[in-house]
């Protein structure tokens, strides 16, 4: 069985090295027939059917649901996630393993490389998080189901060590890792993909985000509030689930069957987990803990989970628009990243009519200038530290082309350097100053840039004979990232354009530099 499946995710990353669609589809299809069989073999060896259930996901639900988040929302992390759901199968067999001895701390050990997994994962989302504009993009929800993975991952490795924090019972523990590797994984990437596919608003993604987590409380406190959580997302989950049957009935072939089959397990899943809810709140009999497990738990792993995720990749398409949005990295980007950033600027217009700098300062937008002395008084030198990009060079942002022309219509990807992160930008040149005693140019932000708005660079003699660099911007913060630590984004923006002023002060770049920049 393990070979099977480690045999369908090779198909998969073979899949990634070809870009063959018949080879995706008949590795969705060898993915679903090793599901199936591995979960005949997991009944057989595991009779706990919470078990069964929370295993599915690491071999199968987890690949699908982040080739998924992949195309739902493509960007610089997109080829991460691709390398993450290649290596989960192996990773997942860790899972597996800590189900062969007793609970204990041997059990924990074993379970952790996938918490570990889980973890990265969930760093992923995060930074794509950051990276978007607005907490209204429908794509947050993707992000988020990739965030709360890792609560699942805890609890897989909690249940496996025999811990029971707050007292919940040894099935509550193993319960809210399969919840967290389900509702808390899928249901978001899948709600966010649905609401882009729909071209519908964020407020059903922004509901499922809330509701996972909400649930989680309301479980813990009890009372009134587990009756308020579980009930608000049982009603996000019926929403989402009715956005499935109506994307479902726009697709065609296995991909509608699929996802019209899913949208119904997540319809009776839904109403199921309402019912549980209303009666906590009234203290009426229903279905036990292992009649839910049994009922709402398959419907949301199989019917809604396994069924859903491959229709849904089916509809997917690999060649999508990349979100312009994110803008984030681990480390740098490569060159051919940036090449590509470059190529798909160019088809962009600027963020704003350029001459921005030019009028009154828009509301919203922050005005700035930073100067300073030049150190020589040889113009001709400082324009062409300018011209040879030497401040850039200096405040270690990496550009491509390595040494743009300084001409009107020149588009332009860079990588700015923030600690071990790198924060990616395309920007278009829109006016050039090239007088006797000016020099510099004015770059505009295009759509992929974690700002919104314009910069100026310009070198001046005086008639005292003095020079001196002037920045100039105008801009308003255009990332999540840059909106919830406004200090913090001052302070690098600062630092940034203080090392490019030295850059240019300094003398530009020595004989050596000019040539590693070239």
């Amino acid at each position: 069985m393990f070979i099977l499946l480690m045999f369908t995710h090779i198909v998969y990353i073979i899949d990634m090295k070809t870009g063959t669609t018949t080879t995706a589809a008949r590795w969705r299809v060898l993915a679903a027939v090793g599901a199936a069989l591995w979960l005949i073999w997991a009944i057989a060896v595991r009779p706990e059917w919470t078990a069964v259930l929370l295993l599915l996901s690491p071999f199968v639900i987890l690949p699908l649901g982040l080739r998924l988040a992949s195309v739902a929302a493509c960007g610089p992390e997109a080829p991460i996630l691709e390398k993450l759901a290649a290596f989960a199968p192996a990773v997942a067999i860790t899972a597996a393993l800590s189900f062969i001895p007793d609970v204990g701390l041997a059990a924990a050990t074993i379970s952790l490389p996938w918490l570990v997994f889980t973890s990265a994962v969930a760093l992923v989302g995060l930074r794509r998080l950051l990276s978007r504009a607005s907490l209204l993009d429908p794509g947050v929800a993707v992000d988020a189901g990739l965030m709360f993975l890792v609560v699942g991952g805890s609890w897989l490795t909690i249940s496996r060590a025999g811990l029971n924090p707050l007292g919940f019972s040894d099935a509550i523990v193993q319960l809210t890792a399969v919840h967290f590797h389900y509702a808390g994984f899928a249901l978001p990437i899948v709600t966010g993909f649905v609401a882009k596919q729909l071209s519908r608003g964020p407020a059903v993604p922004l509901a499922i985000m809330a509701g996972v987590p909400l649930t989680a409380i309301g479980i813990t406190a009890g009372g009134d509030l587990e009756w308020v959580a579980a009930t608000f997302m049982a009603i996000a989950g019926l929403a989402t689930a009715f956005a499935m049957l109506r994307l479902g009935m726009q697709s065609r072939g296995l991909a509608r069957a699929l996802t019209l089959l899913a949208g119904a397990s997540l319809t009776g899943g839904m109403a199921l987990a309402l019912g549980w809810a209303w009666t906590i709140k009234f203290e009426t009999d229903y279905l036990g803990l292992e009649g839910m497990a049994a009922t709402h738990g398959s419907l949301n792993a199989l019917g809604f989970g396994l069924v859903g995720l491959i229709g849904l990749n089916l509809i997917a398409r690999v060649d999508e628009k990349p979100d312009t949005s994110v803008a984030l990295f681990t480390g740098r980007p490569s060159e051919h990243h940036l090449i590509d950033l470059a190529r798909r600027a160019a088809t962009h217009e600027t963020t704003n009519e350029p001459g921005l700098l030019n009028r009154p300062v828009p509301d919203g937008f922050r005005h700035k200038v930073w100067h300073t002395p030049v150190e020589h008084d040889d113009f001709e030198r400082a324009k062409r530290a300018i011209q040879q990009w030497a401040g850039h060079h200096a405040a270690g942002i990496v550009r491509w082309p390595e040494r743009p022309p300084i001409t009107v219509g020149e588009t332009l990807a860079i990588a700015i350097p923030v600690g071990p992160l790198s924060v990616s930008a395309t920007s278009r040149i829109v006016d050039v100053v090239d007088e006797p005693n000016r020099y510099g140019f004015t770059y505009s932000t295009l759509p992929h840039h974690p700002a919104d708005g314009e910069e100026s660079f310009i070198v001046e003699r005086h008639d005292d004979g003095t020079l001196d660099i002037t920045v100039t911007a105008v801009w308003k913060p255009a990332t999540l990232a840059n909106k919830v630590c406004p200090p913090l984004s001052d302070y690098l923006q600062g630092r940034a354009i203080g090392m490019y002023l030295d850059g240019i002060a300094g003398g530009g770049l020595s004989h050596d530099e000019a040539m590693a920049a070239s």
